[in-house]
């Protein structure tokens, strides 16, 4: 009997396939149906002469599957590997310790790369992109929109490819090179530092927030006059604008401050219309305040 190869046309043919991940999704198995007809014209090549093999393959694969689509390529990666062992297998040779992990392998791996498809793409690359495509639109440029989405997409598809290829050349030796290399936990950890970079940067650029609050003292202090000389006068009045303080201490401390009190009402449930309606309400208290009385608190 013949080898069975992949070629590269049959790599090409699952990775363009790959974007329909989510085309089929359901609540019963999720993204199986999408994982499945990524494989569809491999399968045809890997099992067509054998019936039986090619109905063990399609129902294997029609087990729950669900993980971040961004890390669905490199384990089909895998387990095309493993199919075009499993395929080439004599007729005499038991497979079934190969088709059992077959599912073993997505089962195993959908969870942490679901971890770390949401901490490097949703988490990281996205924001990163429409950080920079939002500014750019911000100063007044068409661009901005074009940027954030060729940026996202050369990412998106480099990344989808190159992890593809690489899970199948590495095949089930990509698992003990993830254990041994604690990869997971380093990605995370890393894309999550990157994440709280980008947003420090965004809170201190987009989020505005300051106190017109001062505290004005009368006391007795050195005045310096237009002629350079200095003395001591009593009843000076001393003001000290808290902004001034604030910006001393840590600059845009307001806006972090902002940002994390809003962090922690959605880790109590709060809903994003309700935080809008909170600094619409906190906005509109601010400037009645200020309209009769004088005293700006927030701007």
């Amino acid at each position: 009997m013949a080898e069975k190869k992949i070629t590269q046309a049959d790599i090409n043919s699952v990775y363009w396939r790959s974007f329909y991940d989510m085309g089929a999704i359901n609540y019963e198995r999720f993204q199986s149906l999408g994982y499945l007809f990524a494989f569809q014209k491999v399968f045809h090549k890997l099992y067509d002469d054998d019936p039986a093999k090619m109905k063990r393959a399609l129902k294997r694969h029609l087990e729950m599957f669900n993980t971040m689509p961004l890390l669905i390529p490199p384990i089909q990666g895998t387990t095309l590997a493993l199919e075009e062992k499993i395929a080439n297998a004599g007729p005499d040779e038991d497979t079934t310790e190969l088709e059992d992990s077959v599912n073993n392998i997505k089962v195993g791996l959908m969870g942490p790369f679901a971890g770390i498809g949401d901490s490097l793409g949703w988490g990281t690359f996205r924001p990163i992109a429409c950080s920079i495509g939002a500014s750019m639109a911000a100063a007044g440029s068409v661009l901005g929109p074009i940027v954030t989405f060729i940026i996202w997409n050369v990412f998106n598809f480099a990344f989808r490819y190159i992890s593809l290829v690489y899970g199948y050349k590495m095949g089930t030796s990509m698992l003990s090179t993830i254990k041994s290399s604690n990869i997971v936990d380093k990605i995370s950890t890393g894309a999550s530092v990157l994440g709280l970079m980008v947003l420090g940067v965004l809170t201190a650029s987009w989020v505005s927030l300051n106190t017109g609050l001062q505290i004005t003292v009368t006391g007795n202090a050195y005045v310096t006059d237009a002629a350079g000389n200095t003395t001591l006068q009593e009843g000076v009045e001393i003001t000290t604008k808290i902004q001034e303080v604030l910006d001393g201490l840590i600059p845009s401390i307001l806006p972090l401050c902002l940002v994390m009190f809003m962090a922690s009402l959605m880790k109590k449930g709060w809903t994003t219309t309700k935080l809008i309606v909170l600094v619409f309400a906190i906005a509109l208290v601010s400037t009645l305040i200020a309209q009769f009385t004088g005293v700006v608190i927030f701007c």
